[in-house]
């Protein structure tokens, strides 16, 4: 028996070892022909060379896309599968997942629709990050058996006491299935007895990690499905509230007035419950004439319509002439164009556009438009901010500028103890992980001075490490309080306004110049980053995240080439605080896949999992390479100044 075992063990390890090594050779050519297809299409116009390089690049990510899920599958196999449980934003949890099934099911004939209830509570504590797997493993799915027709994400909630039991269901109106199928859907491997499933690709595995997932979250899944009807996935959890407000409001519901022009039925019964649940009363028109008719009894205050509907309408005078705000609902932030009076929803549309729009926060065709806010504002005060990633430090820099904050910066935990010795500080901002000396032993060494400047100066923990527990590490080394990365502006503010010296913080109102358009066409040419996202984490500051976008630019090879020699020497430590940063800088800039990859790699270097790390690497530099290849397409990086990268110092690195 204990020769059996042994032998099972050496066969497990072995099994392990051989998928990581067919991973690395199937890899290998598949980047190198990505990389090649990448480079001819910056260079060839003919439009059919073009497509042929086009059907390259996506049978290429199929390939990948398949090793994934094996790896993913073995990790499920071994017992791998950790849960995370921490504070998450629902709507960012939802704009997350959208944002990637929107790049996933791309042009295809497919309306992709978000019902999502904007009730739901603001905060939730659970793992965001498993959450998001499993969406977009049902998404991908009902991607792949819809030609035609609608992919709807809805998202629900029941509130009891302090728990949400939170429902997503992911519908389609694909093909279905039977009854027979069904009983076998989550098995794994299931499609090679299933000749249906085998004819739209794929392992057949995603529907079986997905399962294991809401399962170690203790939810349970549930398929319901009919033959030629379509088909919809849903699973329940029940989550901690930690903030009850609701996750979307808007001012003076009753003041707004809707009329609605949708060619599309679906994308209206979803546009219209949304209205009703924010308390918006609402006409839908047969067609634009009626809105004549229907605004002699009640002045409507919106219009809301397709963009194709919105081109064939906008220079109706008559229509101008009634007041009405148009609110066009585009594919892409490239169709913004200066049109008075319009505003822009991107699709999907879900609540938090149309909030936006009635709040005077959506995106406008205005070329600039003077608002004003309330902020607050600090005079005579400075604060330290120390980070070992250089685009976190502009970044927090940026982010603290427009109250009158002065900075310093500090690249160590030893630069931040010289400096703190030299200079009395109001605030300091202290990351988490970083070579040498970590934000955790950098507080403690603070702490660890007898007088009173050092042991009261407060101290704020600014990381990307949001695992449980570890706000209650911060607190015992001696830290106030924490901000997680990237960081919202709101809890910004309420940090500054706790912490800072009352005599040097002040409330008052500003005026900003929002330059929306110019913003969307400027950076509407991007196909995996979220512009959206990366323009929330800098305030809306274009000029910041113009800045933020060349130096991750210019940074981003050389660390790619750090994160793999670092892997290649198994310096787990330092690999591990190498994908830390890059999780935090990619997700401020919107790479919001790149930012998921990273931060499965940094769990995996928490755990000193070697072998896995070697797994999962070629899929962080796939998404790397994607990046890079968005990023070309950036009009400034023609401005910008040209970075020769050094070649990696493998002994600087081992020392």
């Amino acid at each position: 028996m204990f020769k059996r075992g042994k032998k099972s063990e050496f066969n497990q390890d072995n099994r392990r070892l051989y998928m990581a090594n067919m991973s690395h050779e199937i890899r290998t050519p598949m980047n190198a022909i990505m990389g090649i297809a990448n480079m001819l299409l910056s260079q060839v116009k003919d439009s059919e060379e073009r497509e042929h390089l086009s059907d390259m690049q996506t049978a290429t990510r199929n390939l990948l896309m398949t090793i994934n899920s094996i790896l993913d599958y073995e990790s499920m196999l071994d017992g791998n599968i950790s849960i995370n449980n921490a504070p998450f934003e629902i709507n960012e949890l939802i704009n997350e997942v959208t944002s990637i099934a929107r790049i996933n099911i791309g042009d295809k004939n497919v309306h992709f629709l978000v019902d999502a209830d904007p009730g739901l509570p603001a905060i939730m504590k659970g793992d965001a990050t498993r959450i998001k797997q499993v969406l977009v493993h049902l998404l991908s799915n009902a991607d792949k058996f819809t030609k035609e027709g609608n992919i709807t994400l809805s998202v629900f909630g029941k509130e009891d006491d302090e728990t949400c039991k939170l429902t997503f269901v992911v519908s389609d109106t694909g093909k279905g299935m039977s009854e027979d199928i069904i009983s076998r859907i989550f098995l794994p491997y299931e499609q090679e007895n299933n000749t249906a499933s085998r004819d739209e690709g794929g392992l057949g595995i995603g529907l079986t990690i997905g399962k294991a997932l809401v399962e170690r979250m203790d939810g349970r899944i549930i398929v319901d499905s009919k033959e030629g009807e379509g088909t919809s996935f849903s699973f329940t959890l029940s989550l901690p509230i930690l903030c009850a407000d609701e996750a979307c409001k808007i001012n003076s519901p009753e003041d707004k007035y809707v009329a609605l022009y949708i060619p599309n039925k679906d994308e209206e019964a979803v546009v219209t419950h949304l209205l009703d649940k924010l308390g918006v009363g609402h006409v839908s028109l047969g067609n634009i004439g009626e809105i004549f008719v229907e605004d002699g009894k009640k002045k409507f205050t919106h219009l809301f319509l397709e963009h194709s509907k919105f081109i064939q309408i906008k220079d109706v005078s008559e229509l101008r002439d009634l007041g009405i705000t148009f609110v066009d609902f585009i594919d892409s932030t490239k169709e913004v164009v200066y049109d008075h009076n319009t505003l822009y929803v991107k699709k999907p549309v879900w609540y938090k556009g149309i909030a936006d729009v009635f709040n005077g926060e959506g995106i406008t065709g205005e070329l600039s438009k003077t608002e004003t806010k309330e902020t607050i504002s600090i005079a005579g005060a400075r604060a330290l901010i120390v980070d070992d990633n250089d685009i976190n430090l502009k970044v927090s820099q940026g982010l603290l500028k427009p109250y009158g904050l002065a900075t310093d910066t500090a690249g160590s935990g030893t630069e931040a103890i010289r400096l703190i010795n030299k200079t009395k500080y109001d605030i300091i901002f202290m990351d988490h992980m970083m070579p040498g000396m970590d934000g955790v032993e950098t507080t403690k060494a603070i702490r660890g001075y007898d007088d009173a400047y050092h042991r009261s100066v407060p101290i704020i923990a600014l990381s990307a490490n949001t695992i449980e527990g570890v706000e209650a590490l911060f607190k015992s080394a001696g830290m106030n309080d924490f901000l997680p990365k990237p960081v919202e502006i709101g809890l910004l503010e309420a940090c500054l306004k706790k912490w800072l010296p009352p005599e040097k913080v002040t409330v008052t109102t500003i005026e900003y110049t929002n330059d929306s358009t110019q913003t969307g066409n400027k950076f509407g040419g991007f196909k995996y980053i979220d512009v959206t996202t990366g323009l929330t984490y800098t305030n809306g500051n274009a000029d910041m995240y113009n800045s933020l976008i060349k130096d991750f630019s210019a940074s981003i090879r050389d660390k790619k080439d750090s994160i793999n020699q670092l892997a290649e020497l198994e310096d787990v430590g330092r690999f591990t605080i190498e994908v830390h940063s890059l999780k935090s800088t990619s997700k401020m800039l919107g790479a919001l896949s790149l930012s998921e990859k990273a931060l499965e790699l940094e769990r995996l270097g928490h755990k000193r999992d070697i072998q896995a790390i070697h797994e999962k690497l070629p899929s962080l530099n796939e998404e790397i390479d994607k990046i890079i290849m968005d990023l070309r397409s950036f009009s400034v990086q023609e401005e910008a100044p040209i970075v020769k990268r050094k070649p990696v110092d493998r002994e600087a690195i081992r020392q």
